[in-house]
């Protein structure tokens, strides 16, 4: 792996609580001396709101100090759209060198530890959805294009889109499995290759800075907002969830007793899901209406959660059954995962990597009964269901001990307190449809 001494410049990366990339660009050789003297920012910033702007009462304000960025040699990966750049991630601390508490990726790197403790390696892969806008003209946005799923002449003509987000994410060391139209106008999807999962969240951070860079400078918008259009489907962030054994040979998932049957068959033949992969999925399950919070973390994100947009509502899980929360695919045997299907495309990455294999490793610690798959459609069935608002999702992540313990406290209360903020700005506008419903009527 190349040294950032061997740049002309590199991007210096690490993510706030909403998951917006943050950083600074030195010059090879200062950030290589940043590796061992970190390089300092107002702790304060981790806090900022999506305004943006500064809460009325952080918990970190203009007297409170530094923290540190400490770049993670390991996840050095070329800039291919920009000369001789790189790109690395970073952990934060504080000045006296002790991990930050408003640090999201060094959360997943502590539940990465907890797990690893119990003699499992966590592995991740991601479906990531979004939105290409172009301009329409009279100085707005509009879809890319007016096609639907799957539809190869919108691959075709954006060919040379396409070939810039795959030719920098794989320079940048990440399989891309796949790019596909999705089923709105100007929707796209890229597949990631699973891989461990804190290199699967520094993955994703870089794919959502990757695409808006490579898609601008083909004259063109790309957009991570979780439904940008009423009436359309909604951009998704799946995660696919398995554990390993440390040496990475074995799959803990993997089961060969034929326990479940699938709506269009499985392979191979004569298989199903472990015990230790049942547990996961009750950890899950047991902590969903908290992981919502994190998951789908913007006001907008709740307008994705309803029935009729193959997005989750109920809080079941199912084999190939996308009116679920939590999916298992039908590729078994060593292929065996959990795919969670609530994480939206604005959802910060390590946050939600973290606090999703820390529910299902509380579901393992205590053996948690996930229940009976439904094969049925999720949606018509009397499950609980997901929190309908952020701010009800917020309520349960505040109750939630284990969340808390695992993210830490401060984490949490911040995490909570800047999305509250978040959902009163929201009340404090008046949409179009409002005026439209109420304004003649009362």
């Amino acid at each position: 792996m190349a040294t950032l001494s061997e740049y002309d410049d590199v991007r210096v990366v690490w993510t706030d609580l909403n998951g917006v990339a943050r950083g600074i660009t030195l010059p090879g050789e200062q950030a290589a001396a940043a590796c061992e003297d970190g390089v300092g920012f107002a702790n304060g910033v981790a806090e900022l709101t999506l305004d943006p702007g500064l809460l009325d009462d952080p918990r970190y304000g203009a007297e409170s100090g530094d923290m540190l960025a400490i770049p993670d040699t390991d996840s050095v990966r070329p800039v291919a759209w920009a000369d001789d750049t790189a790109a690395v991630f970073a952990d934060l601390t504080d000045v006296g060198g002790t991990r930050f508490d408003l640090c999201a990726r060094s959360a997943l790197r502590g539940i990465l530890e907890e797990l690893e403790d119990e003699g499992y390696r966590a592995m991740a892969g991601v479906e990531s959805e979004f939105s290409v806008l172009s301009p329409d003209g009279d100085g707005g946005w509009e879809p890319y294009n007016d096609r639907c799923s799957y539809d190869l002449s919108a691959v075709d003509t954006a060919s040379a889109l396409i070939d810039g987000w795959i030719n920098a994410m794989e320079a940048a060391g990440h399989d891309v499995l796949g790019v596909h139209q999705e089923s709105q106008p100007g929707q796209y999807e890229v597949n990631l290759a699973y891989d461990n999962a804190l290199t699967t969240a520094d993955g994703i951070c870089f794919f959502r800075h990757m695409l808006k860079s490579v898609t601008r400078r083909h004259g063109h918008k790309a957009s991570l907002m979780p439904r940008p259009y009423t009436g359309e489907d909604a951009n998704g962030l799946h995660f696919h969830l398995s554990l390993w054994d440390l040496e990475g040979s074995e799959n803990a998932f993997r089961s060969d007793d034929d326990d479940i049957d699938f709506p269009a068959g499985k392979h191979p033949s004569g298989s199903g899901l472990s015990e230790t992969g049942r547990h996961f999925v009750g950890g899950l399950l047991d902590h969903m209406k908290a992981l919502t919070a994190i998951c789908a973390p913007t006001v907008n994100s709740y307008k994705r959660l309803l029935p009729g947009i193959w997005a989750p509502v109920n809080i079941a899980w199912g084999p190939d059954n996308r009116s679920t929360v939590l999916r298992l695919p039908p590729e078994l045997g060593s292929a065996t995962r959990i795919e969670h299907r609530v994480p939206d495309s604005a959802c910060n990455p390590y946050l939600g990597l973290a606090a999703s294999l820390a529910a299902g490793l509380d579901g393992i610690r205590n053996e948690t009964d996930p229940g009976d798959p439904t094969t049925k459609n999720a949606y018509e069935e009397s499950y609980e269901r997901l929190p309908r608002t952020l701010w009800a999702a917020l309520d349960h992540l505040a109750d939630d001990d284990v969340l808390e313990a695992a993210l830490g406290p401060a984490l949490v209360e911040s995490f909570v307190t800047l999305k509250r903020d978040e959902f009163d700005r929201s009340m404090d506008q008046v949409s179009a449809w409002e005026r439209e419903e109420y304004l003649d009527e009362f």
